[in-house]
């Protein structure tokens, strides 16, 4: 992870020319995933293979993709900087993602103040919009998986919270929820470990900010697509875990009446135990 101003050093040029130049870059990347959408909700016959790579997995049916959440760390803006400032103690603005079992984002969200929680992230987010608005299409009555920083729904699945008095077909849910749901922390850990620079952004244009953590996505999606892999995938994930912790804030999934409870009661009992 090099400074602008030891790149601007390498090539001889100003250090406002290397921002120009991403600057441009990402508009253009931007124009070209709206084009050849990039990253893009899947067709019915490509959420059907996800849907069906995730149940051999784990004999969980249904799953499109899996959505987090993730902290870019950035400068302390000049404006509301403290809204900016994570359960960690440092700036951060948030990307959130989800990605199927290649670890290619389906969407990406990003720029909102690292305060805000998971969930309150999710139901700001345009994904969050289409879904409400039936947008998007979840095929054969699909859904997302999340961690319990999410609330539980027919469209997002989470595991069951534990209060000590688990029984082992709720064990053996989240177990195989956890199976799935690891795509995306290793979608995020690819990368970061790619692009580097997403460890900490150093300008407070919060725009840019945005559009540079987009473009990332994008890219990373281009380079899986093209079969470019990290050989040290193992340690850049493992990097992204010691880095991340246990900092997820759970939130009161089984609220009475959540239509979404019912259907993971279904898939919870229907699912093999030991297996």
């Amino acid at each position: 992870m090099e400074s602008f101003r030891s790149v601007a050093c390498r090539f001889n040029v100003s250090k406002s020319t290397c921002w120009d130049v991403l600057k441009r870059t990402s508009r253009r990347l931007l124009e070209v995933n709206k084009l050849y959408g990039i990253i893009r909700w899947p067709t019915e016959h490509e959420g059907l293979q996800t849907m069906r790579m995730f149940e051999m997995r784990s004999q969980i049916p249904g799953i499109i993709g899996c959505i987090d959440g993730s902290h870019i760390r950035i400068v302390a803006p000049k404006q509301f900087a403290d809204s900016y400032v994570n359960r960690k103690k440092f700036h951060s603005v948030l990307l959130q993602g989800v990605c199927n079992e290649k670890k290619l984002f389906l969407d990406v969200y990003a720029g909102e103040p690292g305060s805000i929680h998971d969930a309150n992230l999710y139901n700001k987010s345009h994904l969050a919009e289409q879904i409400r608005n039936r947008e998007v299409i979840f095929y054969n009555d699909g859904h997302l998986v999340g961690d319990l920083a999410y609330k539980l729904s027919p469209t997002l699945m989470v595991g069951f919270k534990n209060f000590g008095n688990m029984t082992q077909r709720e064990i053996n849910f989240n177990k195989k929820l956890s199976m799935c749901r690891i795509e995306i922390e290793n979608a995020f850990a690819l990368l970061k470990g790619r692009f580097r620079r997403l460890k900490f952004i150093e300008t407070v244009r919060l725009d840019l900010i945005s559009a540079f953590i987009v473009t990332a996505a994008i890219l990373h999606n281009a380079c899986i697509l093209n079969n470019d892999l990290p050989y040290d995938l193992v340690n850049v994930v493992e990097e992204m875990r010691a880095e991340r912790g246990n900092d997820i804030l759970q939130i009161n999934n089984d609220v009475v009446g959540n239509n979404g409870q019912q259907k993971r009661l279904n898939i919870m009992h229907n699912l093999p135990i030991g297996r």
